[in-house]
């Protein structure tokens, strides 16, 4: 129903009708699939609330199957070029390389703003510019040129949001903005943050629909009676270990708070794993201190390197390790990549996981990832 009764006073019956105090939507409880789809409990309180699509878009947080980039999202983005629309394209500062679009950029109008979100997550002594200096360096190898890069964090509206708010009303020129990322880049829960103070000040109304064209269903937020923001669902990656997990053991692999890296003095013969998903042999070189990057819900073992394959696999079902994958049983489901470390800096990457950093002298490493899960390695911050 769309009407709600007060209770009776007397010999009368207040009727009024209620509204979402999001979009303004006229809140009904009977027809999921409409504008202003409320559940009956929620409907039946006299609480103001908000509809399910408004609600979805302020705690945008459960899983969705991300689709390839496919002529979809080509569609999309060739109507955004047609109306000269802002692009932001959003990054996740805790794992760049899995969220950073291969070939996306032919694509793209020329007007784009880059938001590396998840900054906090990073210990603050990671360096911002260098950040900033690598996504530049990848992006322009895609053709891509960024009019802003700014570091921001959905998980605290004072990191940038503000900043943030500001440069996409200067770069949109009155048009519209077109949210665009790599699946669990935090694009959502950003649009989020940005809309926390947001006021629906059109007629129009915040729906989730299929973009015209496409199949895929996008979010429209009205700016003003010409302009919306577009959120657009999270594009799958292949390559990065979101992908390949199962979708409950993701909130573990993402970090949720500043990271606090795990070092190690090592000599060879020694192996480190994080439960069954990776694994790090040292197999010949001095000692080396090597420096883990990775969500703090996920637990680092060392271990002597001949006990490393039955350790893998007695760990699947450990329920103190929550975030283990059942897709592996064994080293046999893991594939292997064979390191040689040049002398500089080195980083080893396993992308969507985290990351591994030393002094690179020469040594030989075997890294084991889940088969398609793409392993990197950086020397002074260029890959190699």
């Amino acid at each position: 129903m769309f009407l709600k009764k007060n209770k009776s006073t007397g010999l009368t019956q207040e009727i009024r009708v209620k509204r979402c105090y999001g979009c303004g939507a006229i809140l009904q409880d009977q027809d999921p699939n409409e504008v202003g789809y409320v559940p009956p409990e929620k409907f039946a309180c006299d609480e103001e609330t908000l509809c399910e699509r408004c609600y979805k878009l302020r705690h945008y947080s459960t899983f969705k199957k991300s689709p390839d980039f496919n002529l979809d999202y080509v569609t999309i983005l060739s109507k955004a070029k047609e109306e000269e629309a802002l692009i932001v394209y959003v990054l996740n500062a805790f794992c760049l390389t899995g969220s950073i679009l291969e070939g996306i950029g032919k694509y793209l109008p020329k007007n784009v703003l880059v938001l590396i979100n998840k900054r906090d997550v990073l210990p603050k002594s990671y360096s911002d510019e260098f950040l900033k200096e690598l996504v530049t360096e990848r992006l322009f190898k895609d053709g891509i040129r960024p009019r802003s890069i700014i570091l921001t964090s959905a998980s605290s509206k004072n990191y940038n949001i503000s900043e943030v708010m500001k440069e996409i009303e200067k770069l949109r020129n009155g048009k519209s903005v077109y949210f665009i990322g790599a699946y669990q880049v935090g694009k959502s829960s950003l649009i989020n943050c940005l809309l926390m103070d947001y006021t629906n000040s059109t007629d129009k109304m915040i729906t989730t629909s299929p973009y015209p064209g496409t199949t895929l269903d996008v979010i429209s937020i009205p700016l003003d009676e010409e302009s919306y923001i577009y959120d657009t669902p999270g594009i799958y990656n292949s390559k990065s270990i979101i992908s390949y997990i199962e979708p409950e053991k993701v909130k573990y692999i993402i970090p949720r708070n500043e990271i606090r890296p795990e070092s190690f003095l090592s000599k060879p013969g020694q192996s480190f794993l994080i439960g069954n998903l990776a694994r790090l042999d040292f197999d010949k070189g001095s000692k080396t201190l090597f420096t883990f990057f990775k969500s703090n819900d996920l637990i680092l073992d060392r271990v002597k390197t001949n006990k490393a394959d039955n350790y893998i696999a007695s760990v699947a079902n450990d329920p103190d390790r929550e975030y283990c994958s059942q897709k592996i049983k064994s080293v046999d489901d893991l594939e292997k990549h064979q390191i040689k470390a040049e002398k500089d800096k080195i980083r080893i990457l396993i992308v969507g996981l985290g990351f591994i950093s030393f002094e690179g002298l020469d040594q030989e490493i075997t890294v084991y990832a889940p088969k398609g899960v793409e392993v990197l390695v950086e020397k002074g911050g260029q890959l190699i």
